[in-house]
């Protein structure tokens, strides 16, 4: 056995450990859990996680500890397991140094995640040229991967094929409600290295949003901003308040390109200040801006791709995707 797979082993038995601890007892759990991470933190984005769980058990009635009480007693453990390890292991901590060897050796930019923007549009490139770009980051330990689709998933069967054979990879997949049949959603709860991603722009979300979280699946919600008036519905604290009830993990904002940089910023401020206030049961997440921070803690470098549906790829060094000259097939 090799020395990843002894740690990879070493982080199962300390996840199922903490996970039996919170379950039992929130408060104290966590509490035990900020002691491990100040004796082990060693690492940027390590050091960052546990600054934001100090200040979590410093406020006593922070609603964190619903979130994560919810979180540890209604989704499978080892869903909780594999995603958490695939993530803060595999794409944060042992992938991140073989990101920035790549940057420094080739002066190549690397982002720890890409968005893959797979919403219905004419000219789609096929779904193996997916297949292939994953498998192409793979190799330079780049471990997450956001899909973006629309309508009916169509290609359902192609994602779980490419869910199952990346099994130490993180995949989110964005999905409008009426894309989650019965089947999809019982076939989603067996995948643990996959969390949904659902589109809350959609009418009648919060049905969809009910029958993920009784159902136990990994969920978050997701919202695109365009507008001044969109922005100032999610500024208003009205999107929070309505998410709580359906209990996702984590409420991401997502800039639309055509979105004024103010609306982007005035929000990008909220969800960051929201999030260190701790004032809902929900972890609140400016998507693109949050994606790059992690990048320059991980890879020092403020960069984030996206490959769009005809197969171009943009770049984002703040706030915004600006196109590139790249193509899916340029990446990695």
């Amino acid at each position: 056995m090799d020395q990843e797979s002894i740690t990879k082993g070493i982080l199962a038995g300390i996840v199922d450990h903490y996970i039996r601890d919170i379950s039992q007892d929130p408060q104290r759990g966590i509490r035990k859990l900020v002691d491990m991470a100040e004796r082990t933190s060693d690492g940027p984005t390590q050091r960052i996680c546990y600054q934001m769980m100090q200040k979590m058990a410093a406020n006593q009635s922070s609603p964190y500890y619903d979130m994560i009480h919810h979180l540890v007693t209604t989704i499978d453990p080892k869903t909780i397991k594999k995603f958490g390890i695939n993530l803060g292991h595999n794409a944060w901590t042992f992938g991140s140094g073989n990101v920035r060897r790549c940057i420094s050796q080739n002066g190549t930019l690397l982002s720890w995640a890409v968005i893959i923007d797979r919403r219905e549009n004419p000219q789609m490139i096929p779904f193996s040229e997916i297949s292939d770009l994953v498998n192409r980051g793979l190799k330079t330990n780049v471990y997450a991967w956001l899909l973006m689709t629309s309508g009916t998933l169509r290609e359902w069967d192609d994602y779980v094929k490419l869910f199952r054979a990346h099994d130490e990879s993180v995949f989110a997949l964005r999905v409008t409600p009426d894309a989650l049949t019965e089947e999809i959603i019982e076939e989603a709860l067996e995948i643990s290295n996959l969390m949904i991603l659902l589109d809350t722009d959609a009418p009648d979300w919060q049905i969809t949003a009910e029958q993920l979280s009784s159902k136990g699946v990994l969920y978050s919600a997701s919202r695109l901003v365009s507008t001044e008036a969109q922005a100032e519905e999610i500024l208003s604290g009205s999107w929070l308040e309505e998410l709580i009830p359906y209990q996702p993990l984590i409420a991401f904002t997502i800039a639309d390109d055509k979105a004024p940089e103010n609306v982007i910023r005035s929000v990008k401020d909220y969800m960051w200040n929201t999030r260190l206030a701790q004032l809902h049961p929900i972890l609140p997440s400016d998507l693109v801006s949050d994606f790059v921070v992690i990048n320059r803690l991980v890879a020092h470098k403020d960069i984030l791709y996206r490959v769009n549906a005809d197969g171009s790829a943009d770049a984002a060094e703040n706030l915004q995707f600006q196109k590139t000259e790249l193509t899916c097939r340029d990446l990695f």
